[in-house]
């Protein structure tokens, strides 16, 4: 009788997501990226700091990690992506985004390329894995329209 229970718990736990609540820690980002589909590159920021690189529709972005420790937990994550422009972007355009977009800001960075980000506060307890899901659809929905908004 034990044994029909064990296995029982054990497909119900495999049903489960990787993580239950989703901590800034880049392993468990690193998973919830994997188990959407998406291929992740692990790496390093210029600060030293952990940094995941990634790509949606033929967009490159990366997650870079915030307020961390050396024991890696960190605090917040911010998805980030360039768009390599001919020219720099009016700032009326740019301006239009930012007034209508409710998650993500745009902006020109120094070498005259469009950069959206969506940062995401992890602190404390986290967010839930169904939650944390949602939030890699509004950062594939903000690409997606941020890209259209600029023409790219």
């Amino acid at each position: 009788m034990i044994r029909p229970f064990v296995a029982v718990l054990v497909a119900m736990l495999a049903a489960l997501p990787a993580q239950a609540q989703v901590m800034a820690d880049p392993d468990v980002v690193a998973a919830f990226l994997q188990d959407y589909g998406l291929k992740v590159d692990p790496g390093r920021d210029d600060q030293g700091d952990p940094m995941l690189s990634s790509e949606v529709d033929d967009t490159k972005f990366d997650v870079y990690f915030y307020g961390c420790t050396q024991t890696r937990d960190c605090t917040s994550v911010a998805f980030s992506a360039v768009f390599l422009t001919e020219e720099p972007l009016k700032y009326a355009m740019l301006n239009g985004w930012n007034k209508n977009a409710r998650f993500g800001r745009a902006y020109v960075d120094g070498d005259g390329n469009a950069v959206i980000e969506y940062d995401v506060n992890l602190d404390k307890d986290g967010v839930g894995g169904k939650n944390f899901t949602d939030t890699i659809d509004i950062w594939r929905s903000l690409l997606d329209d941020f890209r259209n908004h600029i023409n790219w």
